[in-house]
């Protein structure tokens, strides 16, 4: 009999169908796919060869739901494990329950909730940043440091994340963000690069793998435009980074971590207790020795974390976000290249027919770039040829 594995997941996500699935079904597993949208993933899974076992339909924000109905399907799992930001706390808990290997929901809660953080950061003497948790409608505090960030409190892919300069652009984002109650949080803007740090744990021992220099849109957003994987400032910093990464206790399978470098070093910005997104999970997979979605998964069934081979060529990939909105009436459509010095791969995230509506964020993505090779000047030349061919047209 097959060891039983539980994913738990909520909308259709690339990461899970594409990788997590498949890598599970490599490793030998059951797959039990657990989420809220059951219907939309079994019309994806319909006549596709990596499929899950089972499609089950459960509250997966509620981890008594979970626990309950595996109980009732008589499923004791041997991994529990969520790709999803949402579900991270939940995940550890029913991890928990089945004594299952798992993260530390507290952990996980803290990451996820981006006011939590900040406390933690400040109660372990981490760098930091000043922070308010702002519940619309109430009083401000006196002798707010502007510009401030400004984002909800457990928001994911940029979405409604803005600079405020003032008073009146923070009242102005409030009136927009809709309900009164809602609670936004409220951080000092940080002048510097931002760039990522991705890393993989057993419990025991954390690996930094690499990371990512990211360039962002123009102010007030913050989409994220190109990421240059193990670039100069990420490999600068990387144990300074990691040092605060475990500090914080994140210890357990993987993580994705951002970081502005600011005059005075590296501040944490976020804590994503996944991996990585935005298909750059993708781009880890096909440049690392080491199978990035098994590895995860191997980590989530109690093996102990090997001593990894983490030498890679150079890659970036670069985003194309909409710049206006309206139905796409032409595109230009996925490819592959193979060049003299490095790899070209141009994934169209939108097709014909597709209606944009500009969010400001990650999820205005129309299509992203990639490219790998041994040196990253001649990655960048590349990217801004190929660039430069790249057509949608709107109606």
């Amino acid at each position: 009999m097959k060891p039983k594995l539980v994913l738990i997941t909520h909308v259709e996500n690339r990461a899970v169908v594409e990788g997590f699935i498949p890598a599970a079904k490599k490793l030998g597993y059951e797959v039990w796919l657990l989420t809220d949208h059951g219907l939309a993933h079994k019309q994806y899974f319909s006549g596709r060869e990596m499929c899950p076992d089972h499609i089950i339909e459960c509250d997966v924000f509620n981890p008594l739901a979970v626990i309950e109905r595996l109980h009732t399907l008589d499923v004791f799992p041997y991994v529990v494990f969520s790709n999803s930001d949402h579900l991270q706390a939940s995940t550890a808990m029913v991890a928990e329950y089945f004594s299952c290997p798992g993260k530390d929901w507290e952990l996980c809660y803290q990451a996820k909730n981006k006011a939590a953080m900040r406390t933690k950061l400040l109660e372990l003497n981490l760098p930091s940043v000043w922070s308010f948790s702002w519940c619309i409608g109430e009083s401000l505090p006196e002798n707010i440091p502007f510009p401030l960030v400004v984002k909800p409190r457990e928001g994911v892919a940029s979405m409604d994340v803005v600079l405020c300069r003032n008073l009146a652009e923070l009242s102005a984002y409030a009136a927009k963000f809709g309900v009164s109650d809602s609670v936004i949080l409220l951080e000092s803007y940080l002048e510097g690069p931002l760039f990522t740090v991705e890393t993989l744990g057993d419990g025991q021992h954390l690996c930094a793998i690499g990371g990512f220099d990211v360039s962002l849109s123009e102010l007030p957003y913050f989409i994220e435009t190109q990421a240059s994987w193990n670039g100069p400032i990420c490999t600068q910093y990387l144990e300074q980074s990691l040092a605060q990464i475990d500090d914080f206790g994140i210890n357990f399978g993987v993580c994705h971590s951002e970081f502005i470098l600011t005059k005075n070093g590296p501040v944490l910005v976020e804590i994503n207790y996944r991996s990585i997104g935005d298909g750059r999970e993708f781009l880890l997979n096909e440049l690392l020795s080491f199978d990035w979605f098994e590895m995860i998964l191997l980590l989530h069934s109690g093996e102990s974390l090997p001593s990894l081979d983490t030498q890679t060529p150079h890659a970036i990939i670069r985003y194309f976000p909409a710049k206006q909105e309206g139905d796409i009436i032409s595109c230009s459509g996925s490819f592959s290249l193979e060049l003299l010095s490095h790899q070209v791969r141009y994934l169209s995230i939108k097709s014909i027919g597709d209606r944009i509506k500009i969010s400001h964020s990650n999820k205005d993505y129309l299509g992203e770039l990639i490219l790998w090779g041994e040196d990253l000047a001649s990655l960048e030349a590349a990217a801004d040829t190929i660039s430069q061919d790249l057509q949608w047209e709107f109606n």
